[in-house]
């Protein structure tokens, strides 16, 4: 299970270590991805639940959502900050890259970070804790699901940085069945809404995983993180449209 435990390293800043025989590639972590992702949602999810039995609604959602950003060290956050500021910002490939390289943040990544955050936290808000707990385990293994499934479907990868990391030697048998094991949690968790929520996640995926093409090329380790949190915040506002139905029905 070394593989899993690199997964959770590298997605977390939960200390699981990967044994004596040191970390495994990355490329083999990649299908656990989705896994680690609804383990993620899980944690949040329940951080969720406890706070709305003290805190409003809107004050619990941030909570969790500070949380599940502490719990990550802001992984996928980094990555569309630096994806906005380079695709938005740069004029040429070249200084795209320049500007994926460089760790300060600019105004496109500010507000990239800003609205997305926004949005996770107004949705959460408008669900119940448990179907809150639900949607964010949802939310999170699908975010990492697209993630790895643009990594199954990209060959245009630049030669260095995580992206090339990614996708060397990745086992695209191995990604998918890591794919359809979330892919099936959801379907058992939501029923028939999962697809739903899955078929939120896909615009947010395919049209940056299209922008990153298109500014550079291929997609980069930012890129694949953009791909991940854009999913995930798309799943939960696509499970608060859904919660808002139902009540409306009700």
């Amino acid at each position: 299970m070394r593989s899993l435990r690199a997964a959770i390293v590298f997605l977390t800043r939960i200390p699981v270590g990967v044994g004596r025989k040191g970390p495994p590639p990355l490329s083999r972590a990649v299908p656990w991805f989705p896994t680690v992702g609804a383990v993620v949602g899980f944690l949040v999810g329940v951080v969720y639940a406890l706070a709305s039995q003290v805190l409003p609604a809107t004050v619990s959602a941030a909570v969790a959502v500070s949380f599940g950003t502490a719990i990550t060290g802001a992984l996928h956050l980094d990555g569309l900050a630096d994806s906005a500021d380079a695709f938005a910002g740069g004029t040429t490939v070249e200084r795209r890259f320049e500007i994926l390289k460089d760790s300060r943040l600019g105004t496109y990544g500010t507000s990239a970070l800003v609205l997305v955050l926004f949005l996770d936290i107004a949705a959460l808000a408008t669900l119940l804790p448990t179907s809150g707990l639900i949607s964010l385990v949802t939310a999170h293994g699908i975010g990492r699901a697209s993630a790895v499934g643009v990594m199954v479907l990209a060959r245009n990868t630049p030669k260095e940085g995580l992206g090339a990391d990614y996708l060397a030697d990745l086992s695209r048998i191995r990604g998918i069945a890591g794919i359809a094991l979330v892919v099936g949690m959801v379907i058992l968790l939501n029923g028939t809404e999962g697809l739903l929520l899955i078929v939120f996640a896909l615009p947010a995926a395919l049209l940056t995983w299209a922008w990153s093409h298109r500014a550079i090329g291929g997609v980069v380790g930012d890129s694949l993180g953009a791909i991940a949190q854009l999913s995930q915040t798309s799943v939960l506002v696509g499970a608060a449209v859904l919660n808002s139905q139902v009540c409306a029905c009700s």
